[in-house]
C-alpha cells in the first residue's frame, strides 16, 4: 500500500502519516549560572587540589602554569528522533481500507448495470437500498471508529441483507417453477414472451444476490469480527448462493436454446429455406435455364431464410447471456483480502514509498 494513500482514507488512519510516527524533538538547556574556560590550549589541564577540587589554574604542556580564563557559557541544546508506537490495528485497517478503495469504481459501474432495468414499480425500494450500502462503503473510513455509526448502521445493514437473502430464493423459486411448466413446441412469440419473463426475474434474481453479498461485506466490517472462521462462513455462503445462481442460468440457457430450435417459425422458416434451396438446385439442372440468374436466386433467397431463422435463435440467447454473472466475486475477493490481512499478517514493514504487510 502507498503511503501516499493515507491521507485518503479518513482521520483515524490519516494518523499514521507524520513521517510514519518518526518524532523529533529539540530540548535546549538553562546555562544561566555556567561558565567555560576561554584560555585552554592543547595540552593545557586545570591543576587539581588535594581535595579533588580544581584550582583556578592551568598546568600548560610545557610543565609552565598560567591563569584560567572564564567566560558565560553558550546557551546548549540537543536534537534527539524517536519513533512513537505504531497501533497494527490501525495500519491493518488501512491496509483493508486501501484494498476496498481500489474496487469502488468498479463496484460503483457494476451497481448501475444491475439497477439499470428497475421497474417503476420497485424501483424506489430496491434503488434505495443499494444506495444506503454504497454510501455505507463509501463513508465507513471516515467513520470506522465511530461507535455511534458503526451502531446504527449495522442495524440497517442487518434488515437489508435479510430482505435480500428473501428476495433471492423468492426470484429463485419463480425461475425453477418457470421451468418446470415449460413447453418445448412453441410459437417464437411465445419464446420471446418466455425471454422477456426469465429476463425479469433473473435481473431481480441477480440484483437481490448481488444486494445479498454487498451486504455480508459491509457487516463485517461494521461488526469489527475479522476472525477467519466468520469470514469464510461468510464468503462461502456467498459462493454457493452464486453457484446455484451459475447453475439456474445455464439451466435456462439451454432451455431458451431448445425452445427457440423447436419454435413453429424458426422451423418453418427452416424448411423454406432447406426447399428454396433445393428448388434452386433443380432449375439449374435444366439446360435451357441453366445459365441464367433464377437458380442462383433462388438459393440465395432460401440461403437467406435460414440464416434469419439461425440468426433469430443467436440474438434470443446472446441477449440473455447478458445476465450470466452475478458481480459477487468483487465481494469475495474482498473478504478474503480481509483473511489475510486479519489473520496472517506476521509483519509490518514500510520503507520511504509503500507499507508491506507480511504473511507468516
Amino acid at each position: 500500500m502507498p503511503i501516499a494513500e493515507l491521507a485518503l482514507l479518513g482521520t483515524g488512519v490519516a494518523s499514521l502519516i507524520p513521517a510514519l510516527r518518526t518524532v523529533t524533538q529539540t530540548t535546549t538547556f538553562n546555562t544561566q549560572g555556567l561558565y567555560q574556560l576561554a584560555n585552554a590550549g592543547v595540552g593545557d589541564t586545570l591543576k587539581m587540589a588535594k581535595n579533588g577540587n580544581f584550582w583556578g589554574a592551568f598546568k600548560t604542556a610545557d610543565g609552565s602554569s598560567k591563569f584560567a580564563q572564564l567566560q558565560v557559557a553558550e546557551p546548549l541544546s540537543t536534537t534527539s528522533t524517536a519513533v512513537m508506537p505504531i497501533d497494527p490495528a490501525i495500519m491493518m485497517m488501512a491496509v483493508a481500507l486501501f484494498a476496498i478503495e481500489q474496487q469502488l469504481k468498479g463496484i460503483e459501474e457494476k451497481q448501475k448495470q444491475i439497477l439499470s432495468f428497475l421497474e417503476i414499480e420497485k424501483e424506489s425500494e430496491i434503488e434505495a437500498d443499494v444506495e444506503i450500502l454504497s454510501k455505507m462503503i463509501t463513508t465507513y473510513k471516515y467513520n470506522w471508529n465511530n461507535e455511534h455509526f458503526i451502531a446504527s448502521n449495522h442495524k440497517m445493514v442487518l434488515d437489508i441483507q435479510r430482505t435480500a437473502r428473501k428476495n433471492m430464493l423468492s426470484y429463485k423459486k419463480k425461475v425453477a417453477e418457470l421451468l418446470d411448466s415449460k413447453k418445448m413446441i412453441v410459437a417464437q412469440a411465445k419464446v420471446k414472451s418466455t425471454l422477456n419473463d426469465l429476463q425479469k426475474k433473473f435481473k431481480y434474481y441477480r440484483l437481490s444476490l448481488y444486494t445479498f453479498s454487498m451486504a455480508s461485506l459491509i457487516e463485517i466490517m461494521l461488526s469489527g469480527n475479522f476472525k477467519e472462521a466468520y469470514i469464510s462462513d461468510v464468503k462461502t455462503e456467498i459462493k454457493k448462493f452464486s453457484l446455484e445462481y451459475r447453475d439456474l442460468f445455464t439451466e435456462c440457457s439451454m432451455y431458451l436454446e431448445k425452445m427457440t430450435s423447436e419454435s413453429v417459425e424458426a422451423n418453418v422458416m427452416k424448411g423454406i429455406g432447406v426447399a428454396s434451396k433445393a428448388v434452386g438446385k433443380f432449375i439449374g439442372s435444366i439446360p435451357v435455364v441453366k445459365e441464367g440468374q433464377v437458380d442462383e436466386f433462388l438459393q440465395d433467397g432460401g440461403a437467406h431464410l435460414k440464416e434469419n431463422a439461425q440468426d433469430m435463435q443467436k440474438n434470443i440467447l446472446e441477449v440473455f447471456a447478458a445476465l450470466h454473472n452475478p458481480g459477487t466475486g468483487v465481494f469475495m475477493d474482498k473478504m478474503e483480502d480481509m483473511i489475510q490481512i486479519y489473520n496472517h499478517t506476521d509483519r509490518i514493514c514500510f520503507d520511504d514509498k509503500n507499507i508491506y504487510l507480511i504473511a507468516g
